[in-house]
């Protein structure tokens, strides 16, 4: 009978991961403070166990564990551009530069990205039409897409794509507004 209550004794001493259970106060100093070693010659009868003359304080030694156990920071890849752009909403505000010239149309356009910007809007659609009624065929869709590079540039827009994939084929052009720094 003796055994079976040793043995449940030490079930009962040990946790889930073999960790000691400590039941005293003399067992935490020796697994702690003494790091198990025997200083009976530090010990008096009457004292008990004596816990060692710290040499640093506790500011050193929080830093010096800190330092040892810095887990690595996890920094998240940035998300690709096609992935943020399927983020965004549909446009919400259109331009129709129908009947506009070259330079009217630049200026235009950039009053008209420049505000929505202000507005903190996210994407938007200017319709430049095909060219299909212009003599010397399209003109707007080259001035706006060289207008959209140069505000690329500057970080106000971040992206843009013609509706049909196609420049020659799509009459206008979606713009997707730089809204965050990555």
């Amino acid at each position: 009978m003796t055994k079976k209550n040793t043995r449940k004794n030490k079930q009962k001493l040990k946790r889930k991961n073999d960790l000691p259970k400590l039941t005293s106060d003399k067992d935490f100093l020796d697994a702690f403070l003494m790091d198990g070693k025997d200083d009976s010659a530090d010990k008096t009868p009457e004292q008990g166990p004596v816990a060692p003359e710290p040499e640093a304080t506790f500011l050193t030694l929080l830093e010096a564990s800190l330092k040892q156990n810095r887990c690595p920071r996890h920094v998240p890849k940035p998300m690709p551009l096609k992935r943020r752009l399927k983020r965004y909403p549909p446009p919400e505000a259109d331009l129709d530069l129908h009947g506009f010239t070259a330079i009217g149309a630049q200026v235009k356009t950039r009053a008209f990205i420049l505000n929505a910007h202000v507005q903190d809007f996210f994407s938007l659609r200017i319709i430049v039409g095909k060219g299909l009624h212009s003599e010397g065929g399209p003109v707007l869709p080259h001035v706006v897409e060289d207008l959209l590079k140069e505000m690329k540039k500057e970080n106000i827009v971040l992206a843009y794509e013609w509706e049909g994939r196609k420049k020659s084929k799509s009459g206008a052009v979606l713009v997707y507004l730089k809204r965050f720094t990555d």
